[in-house]
Formats: structure tokens, C-alpha cells, sequence
């Protein structure tokens, strides 16, 4: 079965992660601590309240452009710990029933029951993927290429236990 012959299906794949990390116009990361609609006032850093509503995470590279109109949610809770939830991010994707393959993870080996085939997007190990109501475990993620150019990735699927 050739990979162009697969039904395409829309999969969300889901991420545990902070919410509401976003980055600001200085390219540094800041997360929400006072859940609102975003307003250009608010925006992180040019907004003349943004402090408001956001706090510098230290860092870059986690946070999602700011969204005028989107509804953030704080990402601290009351004892300033971050707060962690499932981001969902939708992608095209095909999938095919797996051949057994033996996967390790940890200290347990498991048994793939599905390959998944997606374009060359940020997906790992650690990433839930829901197709069709049907929530599966990411066990393996393999990078495949033409030279030195990423060409799609797949990835060995067992559905959520």
C-alpha cells in the first residue's frame, strides 16, 4: 500500500503543556496570570496594561503568537505553580493499522498498533493524537527525507489505554 493511497483524515494532536504562553513583540515568552479577552492594551509588551495580564516566563521558544480576540486563561495557580493542560493543534494525517512492531518505552516494551503519517510538524513522543473520537499514544516518532530536506514523519500509534 503506497502512502499517496491512504485516507486523509483530520487529526488533532494534543500536547501537555502551559496554557496561555504567548510571545510577546520583544520575541520573549509570557504567560497569563489573569485569565482575559486579549485587548490591544493588553498585548505583551507594547499594551499600556499588559502587566495586568502577563508575566515573563524568562525564556523564548514555548509561546504562540498573541491573538487579538482570544480568551486566555491564567497559567498559575493560586500558589504561583504553573498550570498544565492538553493544547490541541489540528493537522491533515493518514493512518493504517500497524504490523505488531515492538516498540520500547521506558522500561516497557509495547506493541504498536497503528502507523500514522503526517507532514513534517512538531510532533513527539510524549504528544496523544485523536482521530475519529479514538485517542492514541505517540510510542515512536521517525523523521524520513529526500536529502537533506524533511519530507514527513511517522509515527507508531496504540490506542490510549
Amino acid at each position: 500500500m503506497s502512502y499517496a493511497s491512504l485516507l486523509i483524515h483530520s487529526c488533532i494532536i494534543q500536547r501537555y503543556s502551559q496554557v496561555s504562553i504567548v510571545v510577546g513583540t520583544d520575541s520573549l515568552d509570557y504567560y497569563c496570570i489573569l485569565a482575559h479577552t486579549a485587548a490591544v492594551a493588553d498585548k505583551p509588551i507594547t499594551g499600556g496594561n499588559y502587566t495586568t495580564y502577563w508575566y515573563p516566563t524568562g525564556g523564548s521558544g514555548v509561546g504562540v503568537a498573541w491573538v487579538l480576540g482570544t480568551v486566555y486563561a491564567a497559567s498559575v495557580d493560586g500558589y504561583g505553580n504553573p498550570v498544565l493542560t492538553w493544547t490541541d493543534r489540528t493537522f491533515d494525517c493518514r493512518l493504517t493499522a500497524g504490523t505488531g512492531r515492538e516498540i520500547k518505552v521506558g522500561a516497557e516494551i509495547v506493541v504498536a498498533d497503528y502507523k500514522l503519517f503526517v507532514e513534517s510538524i512538531d510532533i513527539i513522543e510524549q504528544d496523544k493524537v485523536v482521530i475519529g473520537g479514538l485517542t492514541y499514544e505517540v510510542l515512536l516518532v521517525q523523521d524520513y527525507s529526500d536529502d537533506a530536506v524533511s519530507h514527513h514523519k511517522q509515527c507508531w500509534l496504540r490506542i490510549s489505554r
